[in-house]
């Protein structure tokens, strides 16, 4: 169920952002290249706005396109010197014994896990295209051997599916796309679900949820935040940062359900948004 759920919001986030910013592109095209348009949104709000006399805002609908994409680009170079610089500190901060040993007993990970000297609770996977577990010495301290495979078997979750990358594509076009803001929800929804997956091959690959189970209370009884943190603005895939109660909760009782709620508000205005679009797409067919 969570995989089919997880699927599903990454498919309508992605695909919904997809078909918007294609139609910015084409219309982009028609304006740098010239290219000749037949169905596109963009280009019949151009042409409505000439009809209607408002012409002052045909600039605005151009430069919402360029802008667009001009943030875009900066939001993906932004991200990949965020990776950067927090995969060289994170280096400097490596406990290389610690480092050896865990991936020693993780022999299938191996270089993949790191282990950093930081006095706060900490497990992450971080990493776009090459993502890495991260644990810190203080979290490794508090877990037993059972509780410490748990944590690692999650973050291998996330670093074999490529979460990172995954969360931080829909986090950018919610970004984009803020007059569409169920894609915040979805977002938000779509790591939960990540989570919940991630738990449960922990679960599957310990045999009992007890040592997720403790883990997750042990950090609850012990967060990390407020603490420096050494990430700057890169994404991360983080063990105890999305959904804690729920997540604690649902180990308890396996069998309830999470009902995705979404206001009412941000569900009204997207579907407002959307069928604007699809009127005009209808015009375009007349």
């Amino acid at each position: 169920m969570w995989k089919t759920r997880s699927k599903l919001l990454f498919t309508a986030g992605i695909g919904l952002s997809g078909v918007i910013l294609l139609q910015m592109g084409m219309y982009g095209g028609h304006i740098a290249f010239g290219w000749d348009l037949n169905f596109n949104v963009f280009q019949i709000c151009r042409q409505l706005l000439h009809a209607f006399g408002i012409d002052y805002l045909v600039d605005g609908l151009t430069w919402l396109v360029a802008l667009t994409f001009a943030v875009a680009g900066w939001l993906a170079v932004r991200q990949c010197i965020a990776t950067r610089k927090a995969f060289l500190r994170l280096d400097s901060m490596r406990n290389q014994q610690m480092t050896e040993q865990l991936g020693a007993r993780y022999e299938k990970l191996g270089s993949r896990i790191w282990v950093i000297d930081y006095d706060k609770p900490a497990a992450f996977t971080m990493g776009l295209l090459s993502p890495k577990i991260v644990l810190s010495s203080r979290l490794l301290s508090m877990l037993d051997r059972e509780e410490e495979a748990a944590v690692v078997y999650h973050e291998a979750y996330h670093m074999l599916h490529y979460d990172p990358l995954k969360t931080w594509l829909l986090q950018m076009c919610s970004s984009l796309l803020f007059y569409v803001p169920v894609l915040r929800h979805i977002l938000e929804h779509y790591k939960t679900a990540r989570e919940i997956l991630a738990d449960n091959e922990a679960i599957n690959r310990t045999g009992t949820p007890a040592g997720i189970g403790s883990a997750l209370l042990k950090l609850l009884r012990n967060p990390s935040r407020g603490a420096p943190n050494p990430l700057m603005t890169a994404v991360c895939s983080s063990f105890a940062e999305t959904s804690i109660n729920y997540r604690i909760s649902r180990i308890l009782d396996p069998h309830q359900a999470l009902v995705p709620k979404l206001p009412r508000r941000p569900v009204m205005i997207s579907l407002y948004v959307l069928s604007l679009l699809s009127i005009l797409f209808a015009l375009a067919l007349i």
